[in-house]
């Protein structure tokens, strides 16, 4: 049927499941639901939404979203109050659609790139939750995008989550197909449109420092048989990840294996060269150069890569087993190790937290990483209290920044300041750090976690007024 006819299912108040991790959702129907008018008051559930976002944030058709969105016009949108925002960690999200937490689910609209004579539905670049919602939703309409080549079948691995790990990353437990009963399927839309471009921050020297110390810290780890030299590695995308890939490569290692919820266009290159031979992800978050790589070697890439549903990519007991190394961003880090990921100055939502305390929390060694300032020297990304909490000091064994690492493992509150203040912070905010650090631990004594509360957020607060942290 046409998109026009599809969309017409769709009703105010609805609940409406979209396929897609970055990559991989519905192109057309969505746009025709939205179109000025049409419907209002949708709840909308994604595993992590980049397309689309802008148009479903400014139509005013939306009121609900969840779980993870990369959008400028989304997140102003959460911010103004125009759309009720849901961050949950990923690896739970397929187990709470199932358990009914978020209701009826009403449609699911999927993208895939086609549909064999058995009935079964081939996936297209990115699985997510698609699996979820299509065992969920009441009623389903697919788009069968033909600009994924046919080629790509074969390279999925579906199945729910029995909680019996792995064995190893190309290890096979599923199917390569989506099942769904026929009577379920509303209407199918045939499309052949691209990804949206995908833009990703470039390498620049302050992600090549922040690099070489991770890098620093790896090589440390394999002398001391903490890791393999072959070890799993978890990273995101953009230019740090990037930076250490690349690192990791002119330092002569090999056979690295990925378990992770994004493959990004390094990870596809390091695949090709054989830095890393074994891979495993929820999506191919690609640019249009990537996809064209991509495609015109799908055969090679099958070979290596292994696409599987968000709760087996983020299962925290499959994470577990496999022993990974995971490298996730902090917005922010206090004197202790609490990372905030999320919310700037505690209050404004950028993108949600994603699957970085999915891997943070079960990982072998876990590392954030982040520049040591923000907004030009303006903000302290170290600082006496975080503004809002996403992964607490029990999960962070590592931070590192341009100007070196703290090694958090093994040590008590007190130690941890002395080795983030000196390891981690732009040595503006240093002897700032410090002097907050010692008033604290005179005005409290002899306490586990020194802290003058009168304080431990007027870093913000002077942002806020100033348009600086640091004390003039």
């Amino acid at each position: 049927m046409s998109p026009e006819k599809a969309a017409s299912y769709i009703k105010s108040g609805m609940t409406v499941g979209l396929s897609g991790f970055s990559t991989g959702a519905p192109k057309v129907i969505p746009i025709e639901i939205v179109k000025p008018g049409k419907v209002k008051n949708l709840t909308v559930i994604q595993g992590a939404g980049v397309g689309l976002l802008k148009e479903l944030a400014e139509s005013g058709s939306v009121s609900r979203y969840a779980a993870f969105q990369w959008s400028r016009e989304m997140h102003n949108s959460i911010n103004s109050g125009n759309i009720s925002f849901t961050d949950i960690h990923l690896g739970q999200l397929s187990s709470k659609l199932r358990n009914g937490v978020f209701g009826k689910m009403d449609y699911a609209i999927i993208e895939c790139s086609g549909i064999n004579e058995d009935g079964g539905i081939v996936p297209s670049i990115s699985l997510g939750i698609n699996n979820t919602l299509l065992d969920c939703a009441e009623k389903v309409l697919l788009e069968i995008n033909l600009a994924v080549p046919a080629g790509i079948e074969g390279m999925h691995d579906i199945y729910k989550n029995d909680f019996k790990p792995l064995n190893g990353i190309l290890e096979r437990k599923g199917e390569t197909v989506f099942r769904c009963d026929p009577e379920k399927i509303a209407g199918i839309v045939i499309t052949d449109h691209l990804e949206p471009k995908i833009n990703f921050r470039d390498t620049n020297e302050v992600y090549q420092d922040i690099a070489r110390q991770v890098l620093t810290l790896l090589d440390k780890e394999i002398r001391a048989n903490r890791l393999p030299r072959d070890f799993t590695l978890q990273a995101g995308v953009g230019g740090v990840a990037n930076a250490v890939l690349q690192g990791l490569s002119e330092g002569g290692y090999r056979s690295l294996k990925m378990f992770t919820e994004v493959l990004a266009d390094g990870a596809l290159d390091f695949v090709k060269s054989g830095v890393i031979t074994e891979a495993s992800t929820t999506t191919l978050d690609l640019s249009p150069i990537g996809l064209e790589t991509f495609f015109g070697n799908t055969e090679f890439y099958k070979k290596h890569i292994v696409l599987r549903p968000l709760e087996i990519s983020n299962g925290v007991a499959q994470i577990s087993a496999m022993g990974l190394v995971a490298m996730n961003t902090a917005l922010e880090a206090d004197i202790y190790g609490n990372i905030n990921s999320t919310n700037a100055m505690g209050m404004k939502m950028l993108n949600g937290i994603g699957g970085s305390n999915d891997f943070c929390r079960s990982a072998k060694l876990s590392i954030f990483i982040t520049p040591a300032t923000a907004k030009n020297g303006a903000i302290s990304s170290i600082v006496p209290m975080v503004s809002h909490v996403d992964s607490t000091e029990h999960d962070v064994d590592v931070i590192a920044t341009e100007y070196g690492y703290a090694d958090l493992r093994g040590k008590s509150p007190k130690e941890r300041v002395k080795e983030i203040i000196e390891n981690c912070v732009h040595p503006d905010y240093r002897q700032q750090l410090w002097d907050y650090y010692k008033g604290a631990l005179e005005l409290c004594g002899p306490c586990q976690t020194p802290h003058d509360l009168s304080k431990a957020l007027s870093w913000h607060q002077r942002f806020i007024k100033t348009g600086s942290m640091k004390q003039f």
